[in-house]
């Protein structure tokens, strides 16, 4: 009679009691279920490999102060957001305007106040072109009409304000005034009642570009901004105020 009809022969009997044989099959499943779990990536991992950071501003367009006092009566602004190619608008608005202000009512050189709320978020990966506020200044008289009284820009800040909150710190920008280039073009002008513009005032911005421009300061625009940024050191930047 063969083995294979069935007779167990000694050193073929399964020596492991059941009990045992429950254990290691938890054992291998345990293992299993720890395998998948490290195949799964976590969600904390990926936020650590973040590959951008993001700037936070909240603040105001204050007031412009113009020594001499303005040219007209009324004042507006028109302000635009502009950065690098690398930066993106998350969210706020990336053009504004505010409403029109004076200071007919006390002295002439009296800052000519707008409060005009400023909330924006950007995020980049460098920070190479880091974002400005160009603002363009309006002026309108009692008659309606409106003339260029000049440009301002300032860079966002980095860092918040270094103040306590019953504080106010204020960045100030120039506020400037194209010049005519030559005398001709001076005349042509005051012929005109019509300020000397720049086509594209974002020149301003690049000093490459606005080489050779004829500007002439004529006041100051007071900003209070301050600002949050994440992310930053997770890419390897380390400012400190």
């Amino acid at each position: 009679m063969s083995a294979s009809e069935g007779i167990s022969l000694p050193g073929n009997e399964e020596t492991t009691p059941p009990h045992e044989k429950h254990k290691q099959k938890a054992k291998k499943a345990k293992k299993k279920s720890r395998s998948a779990k490290e195949s799964v990536p976590n969600a904390m991992d990926a936020k650590a490999t973040a590959s951008f950071f993001s700037l936070s501003i909240v603040g105001q367009i204050v007031s412009a102060t113009f020594p001499l006092g303005p040219d007209k009566e009324f004042v507006f602004l028109r302000y635009e957001m502009v950065a690098g190619p690398d930066w993106q608008l998350c969210s706020g608005p990336q053009h504004g305007l505010t409403q029109l202000a004076t200071n007919r009512r006390g002295h002439f050189n009296e800052p000519i106040v707008f409060n005009m709320p400023i909330e924006v978020t950007f995020k980049s990966t460098s920070p190479y072109g880091w974002p400005q506020i160009l603002v363009s200044v309006f002026g309108r008289s009692g008659l309606g009409r409106e003339t260029l009284l000049g440009y301002a820009h300032i860079h966002l800040p980095v860092f918040g304000s270094r103040r306590p909150a019953d504080q106010t710190e204020q960045l100030q920008a120039p506020i400037l005034m194209p010049k005519c280039p030559n005398m001709m073009a001076d005349i042509t002008s005051w012929l005109l009642r019509r300020e000397p513009e720049l086509k594209d005032p974002k020149v301003l911005l690049d000093n490459l570009k606005c080489k050779g421009l004829s500007m002439e300061s004529y006041g100051s625009l007071q900003f209070q901004l301050s600002a949050v940024m994440r992310g930053a050191r997770k890419l390897g930047y380390h400012w400190h105020s």
